[in-house]
Parts: structure tokens; C-alpha cells; sequence
């Protein structure tokens, strides 16, 4: 099902000088700001809520250096709040709304924007089927060939996407981990963790050893570069576990030779753009631990290394 999250959509009709561009190729008609599907691999499928809440910005072009944004919410959360400024996108629970698609498009990047959907503002951050062998790629699979084709004017292959980008946001990190160890997602070109390590520290540390060469800042924007973002709080609770895996960290990448490729600071200034220059960033921010997703994700978006949006011609 698709149902519009605002009553206006960001996106707006080709122009005459797009026409000659195809609708894979972004000259599609204007599209709401959030699509909501149902799906049979969700993580918690049949539980009456949207499985995912994907964010097209206006002019993705399926055909050039594809992006996908995996986004993960936290304890009572659910996906709608997570692509809108609407504090009651959860109903009662009070969410506070990230924007994430207004983000997304401020950062011009040619990627989509997927929300993933876990437990609808619960207390928990279990990652249900996110978790099963294949579990990501199923998600992706259906959505993209079942879901997006007609929006988007083509079939969009997963083993297409240039580079995956998993953003996760407080308990998140469970289903981070599910992808990372489980999920079968190809291109997973960075990781960013917005005060949500509250455990899994082993999962993200793997991933972090067994890709040091992916770290060399002359590789980190071409097909293998890679990326690791920790945001942490002084008083979410992550503190302690970011601060340890910084450590374990530091020794990985000096066993590489590349002990300058990490940043760290846990001093309480805030993030400076340069910073994410570096493809491994510990920092300690001034935000309170809701406010994470709707101050940083724009930033972390725009120096991931997808394509830019090409304007209409």
C-alpha cells in the first residue's frame, strides 16, 4: 500500500527538459514524501503496522551509482516519525519527529531512503526476521521488485546498489547487528551509530577488523571505502562501551598502519563537518540522546560518498 505522510510532496512533475529522461532515471512524477508498504519479510510482519517507511528523493536516478540509507529507530519509535518533523507520528507515545527525509533530500544524494520498522513504539529493540540468515537481502528483494518498481519505473536490483549505508538510533543497534551479521546486504559501506551502543560491541569491532584496509582515507569514497560513526552522549549510557571500543580500535588500525585513520574525542564540543573526513569517527556530542537523528543524520548523509543528485536538464 502506499499512503502519503504529508498532505504536499516534496518532489514536483518533470519539466520539459527532463522529458527525455526515463522515470528510472528520476524524471518520475512527483512522489509523497513517504511511502509505507506491508511486507511478507518485514521484521515483524502482520503486526498491523507498515513494515517500512522509504523516502525517494525527488530525482533519484536508479541507473547511476544507486544508494540505499538503512535507517533503525529505537525504543518507541516507529518509521513514520523517523521520516517526518511530526511529534505525534506515533500516536501517544510522543515520538520526537527526525525529519529524515527532509535531510535526506538537503543532502543531495542519489540514494533512497528506507526506515525499517521493528517493534511499533515498544520498549525494545529486538530485530525479529532482520535477524535470519538472508533476512536484509529478503527485505530489500521484495521491496524493491514488489513494492518500488511501479514508483520508481524500473526494478532496482539489490547486488545494484552502489553502497549501503545502516544508520541506527538508540536500541537500533540490535537490528544493526542482525544485518550486519545475518542480513546478506552487499556494499555495506558504512555504519553510524547515534548513541546505540549499548551492546553488540563484538558485531561492529568484526566488522571494523576484518575491512581495516577498506579505512585508508585515499580508498573511503570508491567502490571499497568505508566508514564507522559513533555518536555517544555523556549521559545515554553508551559512553562507557563507545569509549572501549575506541580503544579496540585504535589497536586494529595500528596493526594496519593506519593508526591517524581514527578520530576521537570525548570532549563535549559539537560535531564539526571536517570531522567526517576521518573513516572512523568516535565523538561525544552536546545533543540529548533524542535529538541525535534530526541534528546529525544530514552531515553523516552528505559524507557517506553516494553520487550527487544530478539536476533536471
Amino acid at each position: 500500500m502506499i499512503t502519503i505522510d504529508s498532505p504536499s510532496a516534496r518532489s514536483v512533475a518533470p519539466t520539459p527538459a527532463a522529458a527525455t529522461r526515463t522515470a528510472c532515471e528520476g524524471a518520475r512524477p512527483a512522489l509523497p514524501d513517504a511511502l509505507f508498504f506491508e511486507l511478507r519479510s518485514g521484521a515483524f510482519p502482520e503486526d498491523g503496522h507498515p513494515d517500512v517507511a522509504v523516502h525517494v528523493p525527488p530525482g533519484f536516478d536508479a541507473t547511476r551509482r544507486p544508494g540505499l540509507i538503512l535507517y533503525l529507530h529505537g525504543w518507541l519509535g516507529c518509521v513514520a516519525a523517523a521520516l517526518s518533523s511530526d511529534d505525534g507520528a506515533c500516536g501517544d507515545a510522543g515520538t520526537a519527529g527526525a525529519d529524515l527525509a527532509a535531510q535526506v533530500d538537503a543532502a543531495g544524494v542519489n540514494a533512497l531512503l528506507v526506515a525499517i520498522e521493528t517493534r511499533f513504539v515498544l520498549a525494545t529493540g529486538e530485530p525479529g526476521q532482520l535477524a535470519m540468515p538472508a533476512g536484509g537481502r529478503d527485505l530489500l528483494r521484495e521491496l524493491f521488485s514488489e513494492r518500488l518498481a511501479e514508483p520508481l519505473g524500473c526494478t532496482l536490483a539489490v547486488d545494484a546498489l552502489d553502497r549501503v549505508s545502516i544508520i541506527a538510533h538508540s536500541g537500533g543497534y540490535q537490528a544493526a547487528a542482525g544485518l550486519l551479521e545475518f542480513g546478506d546486504l552487499p556494499n555495506v559501506a558504512e555504519i553510524d551509530l547515534l548513541d546505540a551502543l549499548y551492546g553488540a560491541s563484538d558485531v561492529f569491532a568484526q566488522w571494523i577488523d576484518t575491512r581495516s584496509a577498506h579505512f585508508d582515507p585515499r580508498a573511503r569514497e570508491g567502490p571499497g571505502g568505508a566508514r564507522f560513526v559513533d555518536l555517544y552522549t555523556c549521559c545515554g549510557g553508551t559512553a562507557d562501551a563507545s569509549r572501549e571500543l575506541a580503544r579496540r580500535t585504535h589497536d586494529a588500525l595500528s596493526r594496519a598502519a593506519m593508526p591517524d585513520a581514527v578520530f576521537d574525542d570525548d570532549g563535549d564540543g559539537e560535531l564539526l563537518p571536517a570531522v567526517l573526513a576521518h573513516p572512523i569517527v568516535f565523538k561525544r556530542v552536546p545533543r540529548a540522546h533524542s535529538a541525535l537523528p534530526g541534528a546529525y543524520v544530514r552531515a553523516l548523509v552528505e559524507a557517506t560518498g553516494f553520487a550527487r543528485l544530478t539536476p533536471a536538464r
